[in-house]
């Protein structure tokens, strides 16, 4: 995965995340081999596939600013995420500080993500208001024109985040959806957790 920057532009997203392996070390010490993040593949529906098997066991997840992850998800609506495992159809979604070569850890609530990307936005442009945007379902192509109005180097500012989907509930996931969602959804479900805040 490349080392993000402030002056960077967003990495390419998704990607998938491989188990950790164990090995044995020197005077029988074990030597925990985390791997690397891989560069995801859409299935032929263009959903990420979670399955039994393959490549399809391992979590996906997006790296970028919060303004480059909501850039991402606007920018593939209709992708999404999808569980082929039958007794495993739930698909959940939580979101931590990314941190290089480290395993996923603790998450945040979901209405973080806007909250950044309204704080972001409010600090760029000047709007009624931001987080009535950022809240309507209906107001997705407003906060789209809005993202795309700003450089790559602006969008990079900020925490860079992590936002893990998995077949799997860790704590503090959130549900996104059952057998399918798509990015849109997804989106949905951030503005769902932004107005509860």
């Amino acid at each position: 995965m490349q080392n993000l920057t402030p002056a960077k532009a967003a990495p390419e997203n998704p990607w998938r995340v491989p188990a950790p392996i164990l090995h044995n070390g020197k005077y029988g010490s074990v030597i925990i081999d985390r791997g690397s993040l891989k560069k995801a593949v859409a299935g032929s529906n263009n959903h990420y596939l979670f399955s039994e098997t393959g490549v399809g066991v391992q979590s996906l997840v997006i790296v970028g600013t919060a303004v480059q992850v909501t850039e991402f998800l606007l920018d593939h609506q209709l992708r999404g995420i999808e569980s082929q495992i039958k007794s495993l159809p739930h698909l959940y979604m939580g979101i931590t500080t990314y941190k290089p070569n480290e395993r996923f850890a603790g998450v945040f609530p979901a209405n973080e993500l806007l909250s950044s990307v309204a704080g972001f936005l409010g600090g760029l442009i000047p709007a009624p208001d931001w987080s009535g945007i950022l809240a309507a379902p209906d107001q997705l192509a407003s906060l789209k024109k809005a993202i795309n109005g700003v450089d790559a180097a602006q969008k990079a500012k900020g925490n860079v985040l992590y936002v893990k989907f998995s077949y799997l509930q860790e704590d503090k996931m959130v549900l996104v959806g059952t057998g399918k969602a798509s990015f849109k959804d997804v989106l949905h479900v951030f503005q769902k957790h932004y107005k509860n805040r």
